[in-house]
């Protein structure tokens, strides 16, 4: 395996591991605190964004997008699950929330990470 090809799996684990731990700790602490779990939504805005910062690092514009979505779409479908099952505070979406088909919460993830994804390599070529 090459060197491009290692960095590419790293960042894609780290994308793994930050929305996880993002779910994992944002569903218990939001209902031990009491507080809306949907209220963490920017921080995994920004996971996505920082990923995309470090792909225009050690990729190609593509390559980022790719893992970038990756994770979103983990994050849809897994990370999702996970929050349903620690019992995240959904307040008053709750049953809404439990409804959305897992389609449309992929296509509504590929979006978002990839908008924030393309806006994190944006950001990193134009410091750079």
């Amino acid at each position: 395996m090459n060197l491009e090809l290692n960095y590419l799996f790293l960042l894609f684990a780290l994308g793994l591991l930050t929305v996880t731990l993002i779910d994992v700790l944002g569903s218990i602490s939001s209902r031990k605190l009491n507080y809306k779990y949907v209220y963490l939504t920017p921080i995994s805005f920004l996971a996505y964004g920082l990923i995309g910062y470090q792909g225009y690092h050690i990729a190609t514009l593509d390559e980022t997008l790719i893992i970038v979505c990756m994770v979103g779409i983990y994050d849809g479908t897994i990370g999702w699950k996970v929050s349903i099952l620690l019992k995240a505070n959904f307040a008053d979406k709750e049953e809404y929330t439990k409804n959305i088909s897992t389609s449309s919460r992929v296509f509504i993830m590929i979006v978002m990470s990839g908008l924030f994804g393309l806006l994190g390599f944006i950001i990193a070529g134009s410091i750079a």
